[in-house]
């Protein structure tokens, strides 16, 4: 009701301007179906000109997980409860921070590699470690706290969803 939606935002608004066909798909792994935006994730968005009114939540599934060639999490205990659904998914599957810390290191073509491909890049950049990325780059749940904290929070995943949407979108990876 907060974060994922806004990142999915973020990131449809961001392909749509790269004319990219990226589909991006947001899912919790404590939700209910179709509950709405938080009303404080709704008007943060506003201020990015992005109206999150109409999204509705889905829980994540196997069937979710099973069609993801790329799986974003917002914290560590997400990419746990990825494992338990399928646990060959831990290898596609990254904390939002560190997806755009490791892409920016191995992403020095001019041309985007098949996305399985990359993937299968950033997950050997971790250099053999299963527990996914720092404290620091897990995004912090900004539920039921005061507006200031979606604010930071929708800041911290715009700056992030930019870089992200660069590195998937075909002839824009360049040296960093």
């Amino acid at each position: 009701t907060c974060r994922s939606p806004m990142a999915e935002a973020f990131l449809k608004d961001q392909f749509v301007q790269a004319s990219s066909e990226v589909k991006v798909v947001s899912a919790g792994t404590n939700a209910e179906n179709n509950l709405n935006a938080t009303e404080e994730a709704i008007k943060v968005m506003e201020k990015f000109e992005i109206d999150l009114s109409n999204h509705k939540t889905r829980l994540l599934d196997q069937h979710i997980v099973d069609g993801a060639e790329l799986i974003i999490v917002m914290t560590r205990p997400h990419e746990l409860s990825i494992s338990k659904i399928q646990q060959k998914a831990r290898n596609r599957t990254f904390l939002i921070g560190e997806i755009v810390r490791l892409g920016s290191l191995i992403s020095k073509s001019e041309k985007l590699p098949p996305i399985n491909s990359w993937v299968k890049e950033l997950h050997s950049a971790r250099g053999g470690h299963m527990t996914s990325g720092r404290a620091a780059e897990e995004i912090p749940d900004p539920f039921g706290k005061p507006f200031e904290e979606y604010e930071k929070v929708a800041k911290k995943l715009h700056g992030i969803c930019e870089v992200l949407s660069k590195l998937l979108t075909s002839g824009t990876n360049k040296n960093p």
